[in-house]
């Protein structure tokens, strides 16, 4: 999962938008801007990362699974689910 820089910048102005309509009150707009665009992006790394580990790992496995299948596609669901609860410590 891949977002432009400029993509990460919409969706934290969208969400600064609906926290002002809101009536939250923002003491340093430029400062939560800053911290939601840092946070999207750290976010995005680690979703990239698992993303290329669980490639990885069903590409080494000994059957040859087509990506797209069913059966490929229910194995990155379980391996990315995995990986994410073992980053998690959940």
């Amino acid at each position: 999962m891949s977002f432009s820089r400029e993509r990460i910048f919409h969706l934290v102005a969208k969400m600064m938008e609906e926290m002002e309509k809101e009536g939250l009150t923002l003491t340093d707009p430029e400062k939560l801007r800053s911290r939601l665009t840092k946070t999207f992006s750290d976010e995005l790394r680690v979703l990239e990362t698992i993303d290329q580990e669980v490639r990885a790992k069903i590409s080494r496995m000994s059957k040859p699974i087509a990506e797209g299948s069913g059966e490929w596609k229910a194995l990155y669901e379980r391996f990315f689910e995995e990986e994410w609860k073992r980053r998690l410590r959940i």
